[in-house]
C-alpha cells in the first residue's frame, strides 16, 4: 500500500472533523457530555487512530471540546469569544480601522435597545439606572473607563440573548482594548449624563430616542 500523501491526510482530517461534529448533532450531545473514544471513532469512520487524534486536537484547539488525559473528550459550553478574538486580531493586523468597530457597536447596541423596549425589561433597566447612579462615585481614569464598559455590557445583557451577548460583549471589550481610551473627569461627567439619558428613554419605552442618544454617545468617543 502506498503511503498517504499530505494532501490526502489533510482531507481525511477535515472529513473526520465534520463527521465528529455530525455525530455530536445526531446524538444530541450537550455541554459536558463525553464523546466516544478514539478507538470508537476509528471504527466508525474507517480511518487511522492518528487521523482521529488530529481531528480531536483541532476541535480542542477551537474550543469545541476539551480533552482530559485519561478520561476522554467532552463537549464544551458554547463560547464565541475565542473565535471573535482571532477574527479581530487578523482584522487589526490587516489594517482594520477603529471606526469600523464603532459602526458595529452602534449597530448591535441599537438592536439591543429595540429588543429591550420590546420585552419591557423593567428590572434590568432599573438595575442599569442604579449602576449609573453608583458610577458617579468613580474618581480615577481607570474607574471611569471600567464604569463606561460595564454600562454597555449590562445594556447588552438586558437582551437576555446568550449568543447576542457573547458577540456584542466581545466587540465592546475589543474596542476598549485596542483603543486604550483615556477619559478625563470632565468627559466622564458628560458620559454619566448620557448614560442617564439613555436609561430614561428606555424606561419611557422610547426606542428611537434611546437609539439616537446612544449613537451620539458612541460617536462622541475620541478615536
Amino acid at each position: 500500500m502506498e503511503p498517504i500523501s499530505t494532501l490526502e491526510r489533510k482531507s481525511l482530517k477535515k472529513m473526520v472533523i465534520q463527521e465528529i461534529k455530525q455525530y455530536i448533532i445526531d446524538h444530541q450531545l450537550k455541554a459536558g457530555d463525553q464523546l466516544p473514544t478514539e478507538r470508537k471513532f476509528t471504527e466508525l469512520f474507517g480511518v487511522s487512530r492518528s487521523v482521529v487524534r488530529e481531528a480531536l486536537s483541532f476541535l480542542e484547539n477551537t474550543d469545541v471540546i476539551r480533552i482530559r488525559q485519561g478520561h476522554g473528550a467532552f463537549l464544551n459550553e458554547s463560547n464565541i469569544e475565542n473565535l471573535l478574538d482571532n477574527f479581530f486580531f487578523l482584522w487589526q493586523i490587516n489594517s482594520g480601522k477603529i471606526q469600523e468597530i464603532l459602526g458595529l457597536r452602534i449597530l448591535f447596541e441599537s438592536s439591543a435597545i429595540d429588543e429591550i423596549v420590546k420585552a419591557n425589561r423593567r428590572e434590568d433597566l432599573n438595575d442599569l439606572k442604579k449602576l449609573v447612579e453608583e458610577s458617579e462615585q468613580a474618581t480615577t481614569p481607570d474607574e471611569f473607563r471600567e464604569a463606561d464598559i460595564l454600562f454597555h455590557k449590562l445594556l447588552l445583557q438586558a437582551t437576555n440573548n446568550g449568543l447576542f451577548i457573547q458577540m456584542t460583549n466581545m466587540i465592546t471589550s475589543y474596542f476598549f482594548q485596542v483603543q486604550h481610551i483615556q477619559i478625563t473627569h470632565e468627559e466622564y461627567r458628560i458620559i454619566v449624563d448620557e448614560h442617564r439619558s439613555i436609561i430614561e428613554a428606555l424606561l419611557n419605552g422610547d426606542a428611537d430616542e434611546a437609539k439616537g442618544l446612544l449613537t451620539k454617545h458612541i460617536k462622541n468617543i475620541r478615536v
